[in-house]
């Protein structure tokens, strides 16, 4: 077993989500592993939900240290005003205490007592500040906040003993001075559950698609910035060329904050407008499709004949791109952030200008045009050199064990 002759390290995951999205995912991916690289992990989560209920169904030890809702729903925007600071305050000390509790009463338990504090989401970060002892590390998903942005940084640079990024991208935006710079760990994907597959037609039966349809997937959560709306755009204009086309919109408004309520409705409403372009002006609707997310991801993917990630700003990674590849299904992404890091054009998949609605559409129609079989394998094979769980979780171990024993050498 990986790590059986290196010392224990234990160490407490502190995340700021209960809901199950590409960050939980990749959390649940490592702490699924940790132990096989000598590490005693427990999950630390603020209250009850998909993510707790996955952690212990996989045998992870799991606490939830409640924290106020008003502080958990609080958006960025309004972190800056002064209601808003005063609840992110109160909130961070109460969440500390939670915290503290629930880790004094693992160390009495015999359970652990955390060396390292390894925090996922910015919420995290903060309180994990508050926190006195264990070393800090912090795993940053996210691009620094537009608002004190430079604010952010320095913080990162000071605040944590250690930072990993999920991408280069990523790492880039956090440098701050001469400070040390994140570890880039690129996510995984658990390539034993995302596979190629033959195609079972559950979701044409399910949404009651012809069966010869050929579908174009987008998995996203439903936030304004992952581009539905963009997307319904473009595929309003290959839909009048391709009439066996159907489009899946696979998600759901997971996020605790106030910043993205009633984006589903308004895009159930921009669905429900969908038409052929021109003079035919037929509605679309039974041609553009949600499904709920999945508690098994890896079923959709061999579904699809190929999957859109259209994020407005730049991805800081782009999970559904490693999925999708890991399935052996090409994907069309915008070309900022993560998708640059993860797709090679032409090969494993293709890349558009951001914001681009007509390249979108091009490329979707161009895509389905296109001999995919030879695209698939590369896919598969991409995902197991760079992009497998396994090797995610060990890197992310090293760099935690980087931390607590600041002699390890550089990986």
């Amino acid at each position: 077993m990986a790590g059986a002759l290196e010392t224990r390290l234990s160490v407490a995951c502190v995340h700021v989500s209960a809901q199950l999205g590409g960050s939980e995912w990749s959390l649940l991916d490592f702490a699924r592993r940790a132990a096989a690289h000598a590490i005693d992990a427990i999950v630390v989560l603020p209250k009850e939900g998909p993510l707790a209920d996955a952690l212990r169904q996989a045998g992870v030890r799991t606490a939830i240290a409640r924290a106020p809702e008003d502080f958990l729903e609080l958006s960025q925007r309004r972190m800056v005003t002064v209601e808003g600071g005063f609840v992110l305050l109160r909130g961070l000390y109460q969440w500390s205490r939670a915290i503290t509790a629930e880790l004094a009463h693992a160390e009495a338990a015999g359970a652990l007592k955390a060396q390292v504090l390894y925090s996922n989401g910015f919420k995290a970060h903060l309180v994990c500040a508050l926190l006195f002892g264990p070393r800090r590390v912090w795993h940053l998903r996210e691009f620094p906040p537009e608002k004190f942005g430079v604010a952010w940084r320095a913080l990162g640079g000071t605040l944590p003993h250690g930072t990993v990024a999920n991408s280069q991208a990523v790492a880039d935006a956090w440098r701050f001075g001469g400070l040390s710079s994140p570890v880039v760990v690129h996510n995984g994907v658990d390539l034993d559950r995302f596979h190629p597959a033959p195609r079972t037609g559950w979701i044409h039966d399910q949404l009651d698609i012809p069966s010869g349809a050929r579908l174009i997937g987008m998995p996203a959560v439903f936030a304004r910035w992952k581009g539905h709306l963009q997307v319904v755009e473009a595929f309003e204009r290959v839909a009048a060329e391709l009439p066996d086309v159907h489009l899946v919109l696979v998600g759901a408004a997971i996020y605790d904050t106030t910043a993205e309520r009633g984006y589903a409705e308004e895009l159930v409403r921009r669905v429900g407008r969908a038409s052929l372009p021109g003079r035919q002006q037929r509605p679309l609707s039974d041609r553009i499709h949600f499904l709920k997310f999945h508690t098994e991801p890896w079923r959709l993917y061999p579904e699809f004949d190929v999957a859109v990630h259209f994020s407005t700003r730049p991805e800081p990674f782009g999970r559904v791109v490693a999925e999708s590849l890991a399935c052996g299904v090409p994907a069309i992404a915008a070309a900022a952030g993560g998708p640059l890091e993860i797709l090679e054009p032409g090969v494993t998949g293709w890349l558009v200008p951001p914001g681009d609605v007509g390249a979108l559409a091009a490329q979707m129609i161009a895509s389905l045009g296109a001999d995919r079989s030879a695209m698939g394998a590369a896919c598969r094979r991409a995902a197991e050199e760079r992009f497998s769980a396994d090797r995610y979780a060990a890197e992310v171990a090293h760099a935690l064990r980087a931390v607590a024993t600041p002699s390890a050498p550089p990986r």
